[in-house]
């Protein structure tokens, strides 16, 4: 037999077995997993957080066509946007204020959030999970409140470290002339030095000269301000010179060989 047939035939038998091995297990195409395991995890709230639940205004959200019942199938099996947000009923927001500040998390109306109790919020889909539209919004809703709760509460936290010969890094407090507002200050082999004004909501220090910490409770205002700061000088493919995140790996590229 040719190698073509061998190959082809290998192919068959180890879908068969693999197959076999799905039926065994309750793992069949047709069946759909109908729960999130994300989602379905409860959010924990400590005792100095506080949620609410409340509805958004009616003037506040764009006026949409009342859809119609083959549109609303259609949009649950499509991914979320600004139409079906609102057109499975009125869309909530979860508001969540801690010892850090407070933070509103927006609600797809396809979602429900419920507090059973004062120690937990229970995130669920009116769909149970089975669409396309649910699968998307129940994990994802319930990890934007549950980053909310955490940092309302211990705020999250990005080490950047800066590597080359010279290479510094400074907070400058606001003066008024030369500072308008806190600044950071970082010297990474350039003719100038690069300044970056501390946003409001973020903290940044720097326990050494080669390192900084941003701080802030919003996750993603975090995550933005640390990479906007690594961007001013990415580590180089060759030495790795450059800003970097605290036990980030940096793959070098090796060198011209003689």
């Amino acid at each position: 037999p040719s190698r073509l047939s061998l190959v082809a035939s290998d192919a068959c038998g180890g879908t068969m077995l693999l197959r076999s091995a799905r039926g065994a297990l309750g793992l069949s195409h047709g069946r759909v997993r109908c729960m999130s395991r994300i989602g379905r995890v409860p959010v924990k709230l400590p005792e100095a957080v506080s949620v609410r639940v409340e509805p958004y205004a009616a003037g506040s959200l764009h006026p949409i066509k009342p859809p119609t019942a083959h549109r609303l199938r259609q949009m649950m099996k499509r991914r979320p946007d600004k139409d079906s947000f609102q057109a499975f009923g009125t869309p909530h927001r979860v508001v969540v204020n801690g010892p850090l500040g407070e933070i509103a998390v927006p609600v797809h109306s396809f979602v429900d959030v419920a507090q059973p109790d004062a120690e937990t919020l229970q995130v669920s889909a009116k769909c149970g999970g089975t669409t396309r539209l649910g699968k998307t919004m129940w994990g994802t809703t319930k990890s934007y409140i549950a980053n909310a709760v955490r940092g309302v509460s211990q705020g999250f936290r990005k080490d950047l470290e800066l590597q080359g010969v010279g290479f510094r890094a400074r907070i400058e407090k606001a003066d008024g002339a030369l500072y308008p507002v806190e600044t950071l200050v970082l010297r990474l082999g350039f003719t100038n030095e690069l300044q970056l004004p501390v946003p409001p909501g973020i903290e940044i220090s720097c326990p050494t000269q080669t390192t900084i910490a941003v701080f802030g409770f919003r996750k993603r205002q975090v995550g933005m301000v640390a990479a906007q700061i690594r961007r001013f000088r990415p580590p180089d493919a060759y030495k790795g010179k450059g800003v970097r995140y605290v036990d980030e790996v940096v793959r070098l590229k090796p060198g011209k060989r003689r």
